[in-house]
Protein backbone atom coordinates (compact mmCIF):
# COMPACT_ATOMS: atom_id res chain seq x y z
CA UNK A 1 0.00 0.00 0.00
CA UNK A 2 1.35 3.52 -0.74
CA UNK A 3 1.26 6.62 1.22
CA UNK A 4 -1.19 8.94 1.11
CA UNK A 5 -0.59 12.60 0.30
CA UNK A 6 -2.42 15.64 -0.45
CA UNK A 7 -1.73 17.67 -3.20
CA UNK A 8 -3.85 20.62 -4.34
CA UNK A 9 -5.63 20.18 -7.21
CA UNK A 10 -3.91 23.31 -8.92
CA UNK A 11 -1.01 21.47 -8.76
CA UNK A 12 -2.07 18.12 -10.13
CA UNK A 13 -3.52 20.16 -13.04
CA UNK A 14 -0.39 21.93 -13.66
CA UNK A 15 1.89 18.77 -13.77
CA UNK A 16 -0.26 17.09 -15.71
CA UNK A 17 -0.24 20.12 -18.37
CA UNK A 18 3.29 20.09 -18.44
CA UNK A 19 3.17 16.29 -20.06
CA UNK A 20 3.43 15.34 -22.96
CA UNK A 21 -0.42 13.65 -24.85
CA UNK A 22 1.23 10.19 -24.94
CA UNK A 23 2.38 10.53 -21.20
CA UNK A 24 -1.05 12.01 -20.39
CA UNK A 25 -2.83 9.47 -22.82
CA UNK A 26 -1.42 6.80 -20.77
CA UNK A 27 -2.10 8.17 -17.44
CA UNK A 28 -5.58 8.33 -18.36
CA UNK A 29 -5.95 4.47 -19.65
CA UNK A 30 -4.31 3.61 -16.64
CA UNK A 31 -6.58 5.46 -14.30
CA UNK A 32 -9.85 5.12 -16.03
CA UNK A 33 -9.77 2.17 -18.17
CA UNK A 34 -7.21 -0.55 -16.61
CA UNK A 35 -8.44 0.11 -13.00
CA UNK A 36 -12.33 -0.57 -14.06
CA UNK A 37 -12.69 -4.03 -13.34
CA UNK A 38 -16.14 -4.14 -15.46
CA UNK A 39 -15.76 -5.51 -18.98
CA UNK A 40 -16.98 -2.12 -21.54
CA UNK A 41 -20.42 -2.51 -22.40
CA UNK A 42 -21.27 -2.38 -26.56
CA UNK A 43 -22.31 1.39 -26.13
CA UNK A 44 -18.99 2.10 -24.72
CA UNK A 45 -17.13 0.02 -27.04
CA UNK A 46 -18.65 2.25 -29.79
CA UNK A 47 -18.01 5.28 -28.46
CA UNK A 48 -14.70 4.67 -27.63
CA UNK A 49 -13.92 3.60 -31.53
CA UNK A 50 -15.92 6.69 -32.46
CA UNK A 51 -13.56 8.96 -30.49
CA UNK A 52 -10.31 7.34 -31.32
CA UNK A 53 -11.41 8.04 -35.37
CA UNK A 54 -12.33 11.55 -34.44
CA UNK A 55 -8.63 11.95 -32.95
CA UNK A 56 -7.04 10.05 -35.88
CA UNK A 57 -8.83 12.50 -38.58
CA UNK A 58 -7.93 15.40 -36.40
CA UNK A 59 -10.85 16.16 -35.21
CA UNK A 60 -10.75 16.72 -31.13
CA UNK A 61 -9.52 19.31 -29.68
CA UNK A 62 -5.09 19.33 -28.88
CA UNK A 63 -3.79 18.59 -25.69
CA UNK A 64 -1.32 21.57 -26.84
CA UNK A 65 -4.33 24.10 -27.30
CA UNK A 66 -5.74 23.24 -24.05
CA UNK A 67 -2.18 23.70 -21.98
Amino acid sequence: MGKTVSIPEKSIIEMLRALPEDTLMDIVSKVFMESDVFPLTKEERVSYKKAMRERERGETISWEKLR
